[in-house]
C-alpha cells in the first residue's frame, strides 16, 4: 500500500508564482491529456498529472520526471483547457528549476536542444516522405538515425521570381484575413518559433515572404508548411499583429483542398507521427539516463568549433 502523499502549500505557491500557469484551476477534466500530441502519439505525456502533482507541492519529484522533457511546446493543452490552465508553462517553469538546482546538467542541456533541433531535421524528412506517397509503419532504426544526421538544403530548387507581382485569389484571402501586408520582415516570429531551429528546416518568416510574393505552388507542395506545431507563438509575439499560426494553418487547408496533397496524406502523417515521438522519448530516456545522447556523434569541441566559426563569419 502506498504511502499518503502530504500537500505542501509553500511548495505549490511558489510554483505557481513562478510558472503562472493557474495550476489551482485545474478540475481534472482530463482534456489536455487528449488534445496532448506526444501523448496521442505514445501514451507518455499526461499535461494533467504533471499540473497535479505540481498542485500538491511535489516539485521535487517533479524535477526528476522526464515526462517533463517530452513536451512538443505546442501549447495545445493550454489552448484546449476549459479553466485556461496552462500546463505548458508550467512544464518550461518546471524544467527551469531543474536546470538551476542541476537536476539536469548544463552538458545534457545543451546535448537535449542539440537533439530537438536534429528531431526538426527528422520531422522535415517525415513529411517529405508522406508528401512523396510513403506509408511506413515501423520506423527503421537506420532511417531514424538517417533522418537526424541528414541537413535540409537550403534551396531544393530553384524558386522563379515573379514577372509580374500578384497574388492569387486564395494567398491574397489569407493575406488580408490574416495582416499579412502589415508584415515588415523583422523576424519576430521566427526568434519566438520554438521550431525554427535551423532555417532550410522551419522558417516562419520566409513562409509568410513567399505568400506575399504569390509563390502559391511552391508553398503548397514544401514539407516545411506541416512542421507548425500550432502553439501560436508567432501570432502573439507579432508587434504588427499579423497572425502568423493562422495563416500558416491555412496553407496547411489549401494544400489539401487544391489537390497539391493526397487525401491520404493526414493519415501517413498521423502514423509518421507516432513513429518520430516514440523515437524521440527513447532519446530522451538515453540522454537523461546516461548522461548522454546516443544520436549525437559530434564532440563538445567539434561543436564549440563549428559555432566559433560560424560567429567569426
Amino acid at each position: 500500500m502506498g504511502h499518503a502523499i502530504r500537500l505542501r502549500t509553500d511548495v505549490r505557491d511558489r510554483l505557481e508564482g513562478g510558472a503562472k500557469a493557474d495550476i489551482r484551476l485545474c478540475w481534472t477534466c482530463g482534456s489536455c491529456d487528449s488534445e496532448c500530441p506526444v501523448n496521442i502519439a505514445t501514451g507518455m505525456l499526461r499535461p494533467q498529472k504533471i499540473v497535479r502533482m505540481a498542485a500538491l507541492g511535489m516539485q521535487e519529484e517533479l524535477v526528476c520526471l522526464p515526462e517533463v522533457w517530452y513536451c512538443a511546446r505546442c501549447r495545445r493543452c493550454a489552448q484546449i483547457c476549459p479553466n485556461a490552465v496552462k500546463p505548458s508553462d508550467l512544464i518550461e517553469h518546471v524544467r527551469a528549476v531543474a536546470a538551476d538546482r542541476r537536476k539536469i546538467s548544463p552538458v545534457t542541456l545543451n546535448l537535449f536542444s542539440e537533439l530537438w533541433r536534429r528531431f526538426q531535421r527528422a520531422r522535415w524528412h517525415a513529411v517529405a516522405a508522406c508528401l512523396a506517397g510513403e506509408d511506413f509503419g515501423d520506423l527503421a532504426e537506420e532511417q531514424w538515425r538517417k533522418w537526424l544526421s541528414t541537413s535540409v538544403p537550403e534551396h531544393l530548387g530553384s524558386i522563379p521570381r515573379p514577372s509580374a507581382y500578384h497574388l492569387p485569389d486564395d494567398l491574397q484571402l489569407i493575406s488580408d484575413a490574416h495582416r499579412l501586408a502589415a508584415c515588415f520582415t523583422c523576424g519576430e516570429c521566427s526568434s519566438a518559433c520554438p521550431v525554427a531551429c535551423e532555417r532550410s528546416v522551419f522558417d516562419p518568416r520566409s513562409l509568410f515572404r513567399m505568400v506575399y510574393l504569390g509563390l502559391e505552388k511552391e508553398l503548397l507542395t514544401m514539407p516545411s508548411i506541416w512542421l507548425c506545431v500550432g502553439c501560436q507563438r508567432c501570432s502573439d509575439c507579432c508587434s504588427q499583429q499579423v497572425d502568423g499560426q493562422r495563416i500558416i494553418s491555412a496553407l496547411q487547408e489549401l494544400a489539401i483542398t487544391s489537390g497539391a496533397v493526397d487525401p491520404y496524406f493526414r493519415q501517413r502523417l498521423e502514423k509518421a507521427h507516432r513513429n518520430l515521438y516514440n523515437r524521440f522519448i527513447s532519446e530522451i530516456d538515453s540522454l537523461i539516463n546516461d548522461g548522454k545522447c546516443l544520436t549525437i556523434e559530434a564532440s563538445t569541441d567539434t561543436r564549440d568549433r563549428e559555432a566559433q566559426k560560424v560567429f567569426s563569419e
